[in-house]
């Protein structure tokens, strides 16, 4: 099956088209920043979360959309709105996108692993991943509790590995609260599973926002993030709360309180090193970059923040 997957990969990205698009800065060529020399480029996909609105309206033709942008892959996120998980995987075929990946949904993942192993095999994933941890298990909120979970997903990571698939897990930025022994809940995570049943899928926005430099954690964990969430934010001030707390809030759907202000932001629009990123994600070993933009700003619809990511790539001839 892998040997199949990588086959279909070569081919695909040998085809892999291209779209101009509108441009928004280039941090790799502005002078204020150093320029970065890249020793190869990877297959980019896009987490399909970013346009789960357009999904729901129009599942296939929000996939037409996203390969026509230049996007290779795409990632799941678990939710297929009444299309079979077949009718789904003929649609990616057709079009020519690699479903690469699956975020599936904590309960799920916790309770019923057979049906998501026999689910993604028909979608033809290559990593399932487990998107987040139930707040009752967060470092920060019951370390021991932390725990337990950290064991059960090494155990949800045999089944998942013996099934021919890889499970990854995803951070937001909770996971870097610090357990009562001075570990950071990251590394506990990591270091208390063989790295064959559980590997990183690091999101740089939530890494960045937790004040932990991704691109040295890139660098640390080379070798175990075959994808890489390239996800890009801004913020002012300090807020009181984690940002997606806060989504929904007020009625223009931003994340800001009495602390500070936080948006989401396409590819080198906001404040994350992004060519820094991608070369250590590059030279770490990884597989896949999938941009990610939970909510959109500056103008742009979802579809449209994308858009511009893949424009912001380009412009760094990573597309």
């Amino acid at each position: 099956m892998k040997q199949i997957f990588r086959l279909t990969l070569a081919a695909l990205l040998i085809s892999a088209m291209a779209v101009a698009l509108p441009s928004c800065g280039n941090k790799a060529k502005d002078a204020s920043c150093p320029s970065v020399e890249f020793s190869k480029k990877l297959p980019v996909g896009v987490q399909l979360y970013s346009v789960r609105t357009d999904m729901e309206a129009d599942m296939f033709g929000t996939l037409k959309k996203i390969r026509e942008m230049g996007y290779a892959g795409v990632e799941f996120y678990g939710e297929y709105y009444g299309h079979s998980v077949t009718e789904v995987k003929r649609w990616c075929t057709e079009l020519g996108l690699i479903p690469f990946s699956n975020h599936v949904p904590f309960d799920q993942m916790i309770n019923d692993v057979d049906k998501v192993i026999a689910e993604n095999t028909i979608l033809g994933v290559q990593y399932i991943v487990f998107p987040y941890m139930d707040e009752a298990s967060r470092p920060g909120i019951d370390p021991e509790q932390f725990k337990a979970t950290v064991a059960k997903l090494g155990e949800i990571g045999v089944k998942v590995r013996e099934a021919g698939f890889q499970l990854l897990y995803h951070n937001h930025d909770f996971e870097f609260a610090t357990l009562p022994d001075g570990t950071v809940g990251y590394d506990y995570i990591f270091s208390n599973n063989d790295r064959a049943n559980l590997q990183n899928e690091i999101d740089v926005c939530w890494a960045d926002y937790a004040g932990f430099n991704p691109a040295e954690l890139l660098t640390k964990y080379a070798g175990n993030i075959p994808v890489v969430h390239m996800k890009d934010y801004k913020l002012e001030g300090k807020l009181s709360k984690a940002p997606y707390a806060l989504i929904g809030v007020s009625t223009d759907n931003s994340m800001k309180d009495e602390g500070g202000w936080f948006e989401y932001r396409p590819l080198g629009c906001g404040q994350v090193d992004i060519p820094a990123v991608i070369k250590a994600a590059i030279d770490g070993g990884a597989q896949w970059l999938c941009v990610e933009q939970d909510e959109p700003s500056m103008g742009l619809d979802r579809l449209g923040g994308v858009a511009k990511s893949v424009e912001y790539l380009r412009s760094l001839d990573l597309m």
